[in-house]
């Protein structure tokens, strides 16, 4: 059976890159049903942990593609960066929206030894990513790194947003459909708070995460029964999700000894049963 390609578009975040990456590699271990190949971006700020992580991947025996994206040398973030670190991530993924479609159509769509493209595996940062895969032709899927219950949640900001509601610290508890109890305003993410682009930023990822074809995330239904029952259920139009974790790099200590020898004295140094590891 002939193989279908798929191009693999993590940001330049440690965080999302290497949890992608390492389900790519899961899914080629299940079978040569696929091709794989990651587009690699540049960002400023790229941590050294992701730097290292994919310097030893390339490194290793792999059958996956890793192509490097030229860096982002005239790239201008807007006046807000410092206050809100998920919009400058979003602008940086923005920026590499031609180069993306560039290379694919180059290195992808007229290499002959590769199979036919079946589609473009995106992180929620990269959602823009969605008009490149629709002006190529192909689906577009969504590789949620996180777990269901926060993709609940981003799924439910344009539908508050609509309702000219923004989040306020002191709102009281807000009942969210993939979550189990209502959750007090005070306990959300920080950045849901964010006046300087960062509410703006993930209520808009929100919206177009349902523009894909199908939702890939790095959970089980075991562990989060009623926030997988939830995105099934509880909202409109939402494409098909699929649950495949956890997604772990079980081998990356050793990229990264020394913070973990860092953590482990931290928690010998701690009170027993002080600390709860999630």
């Amino acid at each position: 059976m002939k193989k279908a390609e798929l191009v693999f578009i993590p940001p330049p975040v440690s965080g999302h890159l290497v949890p992608q990456i390492e389900f790519a590699k899961r899914l080629l271990d299940r079978g040569d049903r696929f091709s794989v190949t990651v587009l690699l971006m540049h960002s400023p700020t790229i941590t050294s942990l992701a730097s290292a992580y994919t310097k030893s991947f390339a490194e290793s025996n792999t059958p996956i593609r890793l192509i490097n994206l030229p860096p982002p040398v005239h790239f201008s973030p807007s006046q807000e960066l410092r206050k809100s670190i998920e919009k400058f991530i979003t602008e940086v993924v923005d920026y590499h929206k031609a180069c993306v479609k560039e290379v694919v159509v180059k290195d992808v769509l007229s290499n002959s030894n590769l199979a036919p493209l079946a589609g473009l595996v995106i992180d929620f940062f990269c959602t823009s990513m969605i008009d490149v895969a629709n002006e190529l032709g192909v689906p577009s899927y969504l590789f949620f790194t996180s777990n269901a219950a926060f993709l609940g949640l981003l799924m439910y900001l344009p539908t508050r947003h609509a309702d000219g509601r923004e989040f306020e610290e002191f709102d009281g508890e807000i009942v969210i459909p993939s979550y189990v109890n209502p959750v007090p305003s005070s306990g959300l993410p920080e950045v849901l708070l964010n006046k300087y682009g960062g509410y703006t930023t993930f209520m808009n990822l929100g919206r177009r995460l349902k523009e894909t074809k199908g939702i890939i995330v790095n959970t089980f239904e075991e562990l989060e029964s009623h926030a997988v029952k939830s995105l099934m259920n509880d909202f409109v139009n939402v494409p098909p999700v699929y649950t495949v974790g956890p997604v772990i790099d079980l081998k990356g200590k050793s990229n990264n000894k020394l913070d973990s020898d860092e953590i482990m004295k931290w928690l010998d140094d701690q009170p027993d049963s002080s600390v709860v590891l999630m």
